[in-house]
């Protein structure tokens, strides 16, 4: 005999149980659902975050770049700068710093007597000097004796010695002239820079 209708009421309780089964894995579906949106929009805001500082610190980097780029020839120029003053330190150092030495030679000769004549000078750097005075007559010459032997020509000089004494022949006006060759070392003066 065939049947031709199905009793669902016999098996209501295995249908009952896929239903509970089903209903479980809706809200299991629906939480890891929830869960899966909540993570994914976290990571979204967090590396969209990350990716305008990034792009930020791009523009950034890029701008710094072009001014470095622009700034390139002050940054010779700086260093032109700073060669010259490299050299003129060392200039300083190796410098005789002549030029005050003369003029207090100069002034002590001008000051002692009108006929002397400083004829030539040359110093190094540790205040060495030579130099040769010239005078056209002998009584001038006596009288710069008296000079050399004085305070105020030695307080100059930390040591002084006579090198050589010349007489050179008639001139055109029929005059000797002679000449004094000193060498000696300069009292240390203070430099005004």
């Amino acid at each position: 005999m065939k049947k031709s209708k199905i009793n669902l009421i016999i098996n209501r309780e295995d249908y009952q149980k896929f239903e509970n089964y089903f209903f479980y894995l809706k809200i299991i579906l629906t939480c890891f659902s929830l869960l899966f949106f909540i993570v994914s929009g976290t990571f979204f805001y967090i590396i969209n975050n990350k990716s305008k500082k990034s792009e930020e610190l791009g523009l950034k980097k890029i701008t710094l770049l072009n001014v470095l780029n622009q700034k390139t020839e002050d940054e010779a120029k700086f260093t032109y700068i700073e060669k010259k003053y490299q050299d003129l330190t060392s200039y300083l150092n190796e410098d005789a710093y002549s030029s005050p030495y003369y003029s207090l030679l100069n002034s002590t000769l001008k000051d002692s007597s009108e006929a002397a004549t400083l004829k030539s000078f040359i110093i190094n750097k540790d205040r060495v000097a030579s130099f040769t005075i010239a005078f056209s007559e002998f009584s001038r010459l006596r009288d710069f004796f008296g000079l050399i032997e004085s305070e105020t020509f030695l307080k100059n000089f930390e040591s002084i010695s006579l090198k050589s004494f010349s007489v050179i022949g008639a001139t055109v006006e029929n005059k000797e002239n002679y000449e004094l060759s000193f060498n000696g070392k300069f009292v240390k003066l203070k430099r005004n820079f």
